[in-house]
């Protein structure tokens, strides 16, 4: 009885541990972005402080998004985040802080049910929460038909008040994002220019870290398959032993092998990281220091902006 008394004793004080240093990590993030956010940069304009900005969709959700101007104007390389089901932006501080230090523009939204998106107002006029657990196929066709669409139209509107380049956007997806991502990336190159009128092709480069196949039966492989995409330059990041590694080389092996088809030969513009970790989603881009670096390096090497390549355009 003791042995049992002493052992249940044991597992409490590495409960109790375990939860202390979960506590100690999300907070010392949150005071990194603080900092960061409130760290003086020399006479700085206030339109290039980070903020909090309201998105109200097409269907009446209100979403929470985060957004990071970039003091570049028309020369920033635009980003949009994607966070994984059951996620939030809030985990990816750290990423964003490095991209925006880069020169980015960078835009994370909570999509509907998560984060600070999780109210709507339901069909008898009174305020409701969603339920992730009964959240279905159509909510996440809606979150890539309104939620990211509207992400957009918000990008759209700093792109044409000169604080950024949305045809130099850049879309990174986070497990089960990176389905959403790749399918909104499909979406937007299926409005072709009509005339002078830019309606989409705006995504220039993908980034796929941790990927999952599916969400509620929406696949990641329709997309897999799409030339206008594959043409993109695209990153994978996964840890070698993550429950995410094999859907990761699966589709590194696809992407590699069409893109040298396209390439003959080369794989040009295929950037495939596996770290030696078992972790994936956030942990994956927080504790292994060079996971960050690499995204980076791969938005400043892949995405350039000059009158030749992805100008800076007005859009109506």
């Amino acid at each position: 009885m003791r042995v049992l008394a002493a052992t249940k004793e044991n597992h409490q004080a590495v409960a109790r541990r375990s939860f202390v240093i979960a506590v100690v990590y999300l907070l010392s993030i949150a005071v990194a972005v603080t900092v960061s956010a409130q760290r003086p940069r020399g006479n700085q304009d206030p339109k290039l402080k980070p903020r909090t900005v309201t998105l109200k969709t097409k269907d009446g959700i209100a979403l929470r998004a985060f957004y990071f101007p970039s003091d570049k104007g028309k020369e920033a390389v635009t980003v949009l985040l994607v966070h994984e089901w059951q996620g939030q932006a809030s985990p990816y501080g750290k990423l964003v802080l490095a991209l925006r230090d880069a020169g980015c523009a960078v835009l994370v939204p909570d999509y509907r049910g998560h984060g600070g998106s999780k109210e709507y107002t339901n069909a008898r006029g009174e305020s409701d929460t969603f339920n992730i657990a009964q959240m279905s196929k159509r909510d996440v066709e809606n979150i890539i038909a309104f939620d990211l669409e509207k992400s957009k139209a918000f990008l759209k509107e700093e792109n044409n008040e000169g604080n950024l380049n949305l045809n130099a956007l850049v879309v990174i997806g986070i497990r089960e994002g990176c389905v959403m991502a790749a399918r909104w990336a499909q979406r937007d190159w299926s409005f072709p220019s009509v005339g002078s009128l830019k309606q989409g092709q705006d995504v220039k480069a993908l980034v796929f870290i941790s990927p999952e196949k599916q969400i509620k039966g929406i696949g990641i492989d329709p997309t897999l398959g799409d030339p206008n995409l594959l043409r993109l330059p695209i990153m994978i990041v996964a840890g070698k032993t993550s429950d995410e590694a094999a859907e990761a080389e699966r589709m590194g092996k696809r992407i590699e092998s069409i893109k040298k088809r396209i390439g003959r030969g080369e794989a040009t513009g295929f950037d495939f990281k596996m770290f030696d970790t078992n972790l994936g989603g956030a942990r994956l881009v927080n504790d292994v220091s060079t996971v960050i670096p690499s995204i980076v390096s791969f938005v400043n090497s892949e995405v350039k902006i000059s009158d030749e390549e992805n100008p800076w355009v007005e859009r109506d």
